[in-house]
């Protein structure tokens, strides 16, 4: 598929969603910006485990794992960990893009030795190859691309883009203003606390730390809140004029870590109202929570189950059979939830 097709898909995906309109908007000149957007390799190897008629499926599709990074230094690699793991995947032919949040507590296995633990944790060890590898295997898929990036390249894309409107409830409140400083001190951006419940307009360190936001609820609420805010920035993305798209181009693009490189950015000019967010969810569907050890894990229900009903969001395949490798993978999962409890 045409390179500037996987440009249009990665940026979308490469800051949350937040980045969409930077590139898709505008193709500006490349030699004006003042540093390259850092690359970083991918893994091209298809994921054999998979059937070769569902690989031929998702040809029509791109699949992009994004990363958000809870990173002080600004460092994308591994040593930190995905505070946030999100799986875009766009129909070439319609342009549709469906959005799953894979919880970062999810319990699969993180490594080729059989390592099972947190799917934030193959990040951690691995950086990012580790990390699609480790999506990969566990959920039947092949990912073509990837984008990291930090809290603050979000934030900066806010605020170029205005804020967003978003509703406040009184639980939200009562601990946004921590997360707000937290994230004051970790991106060295400037911002101030909120004064109410309700609805507020939120600037760019004020979104990151309203989907930040755990203290209060659940993991789950936690990724909803992500969608929303991707989904909200995107819309002011495709709403904002060349000149704030050129200018958040440069801000930003910096900030990002992709397996795509610079040459394919020009031909998104024609291509920034054919990619469109239809749906949402997270993974896994079904679920229950499990101490495995000390540890508060998110246990799918089962995995080879979850990953049906994943495949079917995704590619809209109603009967899709998981791998021999999903299933194993699923049946080790049953077996260490049960026996560390």
């Amino acid at each position: 598929m045409a390179n500037h097709y996987r440009w249009g898909f990665i940026v979308i995906g490469a800051v949350w969603a937040a980045l969409a309109g930077i590139i898709l908007g505008h193709g500006w000149n490349i030699i004006h910006m003042p540093q390259r957007l850092p690359a970083g390799e991918m893994p091209q190897i298809k994921n054999t485990n998979i059937s070769i008629e569902t690989q031929e499926k998702m040809e029509g599709y791109w699949t992009v794992a994004v990363f958000g990074v809870d990173s002080r230094e600004g460092e994308l690699g591994r040593g930190t960990r995905s505070d946030m793991q999100m799986l875009l995947n766009a129909n070439l032919d319609t342009g549709e893009i469906r959005m799953v949040s894979v919880y970062r507590d999810t319990y699969l296995k993180v490594n080729e030795k059989g390592r099972y633990d947190k799917i934030n944790e193959a990040y951690f060890y691995g950086g990012p190859n580790q990390a699609i590898e480790a999506l990969k295997e566990n959920l039947d898929l092949n990912i073509d691309d990837y984008a990291s990036f930090s809290w603050k390249a979000v934030a900066d894309a806010i605020n170029i883009l205005g804020g967003i409107d978003v509703d406040i409830s009184r639980e939200e409140f009562r601990v946004i203003n921590g997360f707000i400083t937290e994230t004051v001190e970790s991106t060295g951006v400037g911002s101030h606390h909120l004064k109410k419940e309700g609805l507020n307009h939120l600037d760019g360190v004020q979104a990151v730390a309203y989907a930040r936001l755990r203290k209060m609820d659940t993991d789950f609420k936690r990724t909803e809140r992500q969608r929303e805010v991707a989904d909200l920035v995107l819309k002011k993305a495709r709403e904002a004029d060349l000149s704030t798209l050129n200018q958040m181009a440069g801000a930003v693009l910096p900030q990002i870590s992709t397996s795509v490189g610079m040459k394919d950015l020009l031909p998104l000019i024609k291509n920034m109202k054919r990619f469109h967010l239809t749906e949402t969810e997270g993974f896994p569907s079904n679920l229950k929570d499990v101490m495995i050890g000390k540890r508060d894990c998110v246990i799918p229900v089962t995995l080879e189950e979850n990953v049906k009903r994943l495949h079917e969001f995704l590619f809209q395949e109603e009967d899709y059979e998981p791998s021999e490798q999903v299933k194993e993978i699923s049946r080790q999962i049953q077996l260490k939830a049960q026996a560390r409890r």
